[in-house]
């Protein structure tokens, strides 16, 4: 199996019982660090009582990092892996079994998200958006859910501009295929990741495509050595 024939869903329905010892392998741990902060943004942006969707929800570390300080919001993931969806419910009935009213998991893509125009405060997604393709129609279909005024928050990794930088993550980038090799469950993590990162925009390139969505104040900040990048953009109230 090589990236040109690899199957993004099946590949995560493989790695689901693993993926979070795989995330702290490859991250260094360090993805829980910059998940709090989407999740930190996302519920600054997110009024009480509202609702909230995140977008490739996996294993649902940003609904427990949302629902812990904000039970308030009622939190719907979306997932296409079933095996994700399932690690994210056995979770979230150890971790939040207080919150579950508030919980809702779906089986659905960012394709062709099952809500109806115009129902979501805030829409989430963390490390999803480079696997979803085109991600072009995704941000369609999230400006679509969202209410006027609403706002995406967006966490993805891409290539630094920086010299200094590049040549860290071109490093780190040779490492994951090492990691996946050690740990045969991560291969199919590698090879998304292998696929994805060269060729997904990263910077004030995404953040164009998302004024070119629709979307007005789209901004990003870098995070770890600027290959983590945290976006953010509001639709607007009329239009």
């Amino acid at each position: 199996m090589d990236s040109k024939n690899f199957n993004i869903v099946d590949g995560f329905n493989t790695i689901a019982p693993a993926y979070d010892i795989a995330h702290d392998a490859v991250t260094l741990g360090l993805h829980r660090i910059w998940r709090k902060f989407l999740c930190k943004a996302a519920m600054k942006f997110t009024p009480k009582n509202t609702k909230l969707l995140d977008i490739a929800t996996g294993t649902g570390e940003v609904i427990l990092g949302i629902v812990s300080q904000r039970p308030d919001i009622h939190v719907t993931g979306i997932d296409a892996s079933e095996g994700m969806l399932k690690v994210a419910q056995e979770k979230i009935k150890k971790k939040a079994s207080l919150f579950q009213e508030n919980i809702e998991l779906k089986l659905a893509n960012a394709l062709n998200i099952p809500f109806p125009d115009n129902t979501f405060h805030t829409v989430t997604v963390c490390w999803g958006m480079r696997n979803i393709r085109p991600h072009s129609a995704a941000l369609r279909e999230i400006f679509r859910v969202l209410k006027p005024g609403g706002n995406v928050i967006i966490l993805e990794n891409g290539r630094p501009d920086f010299k200094l930088f590049r040549k860290i993550y071109n490093r780190y980038a040779k490492a994951v295929p090492v990691l996946g090799e050690k740990l045969s469950l991560m291969k199919p993590a590698q090879l998304v990741y292998s696929a994805s990162f060269d060729k997904f925009p990263s910077g004030s390139q995404f953040v164009a495509e998302l004024f070119d969505s629709g979307f007005m104040n789209a901004q990003f900040k870098t995070l770890g050595a600027q290959i983590v990048f945290l976006y953010s953009a509001q639709k607007p109230v009329f239009r």
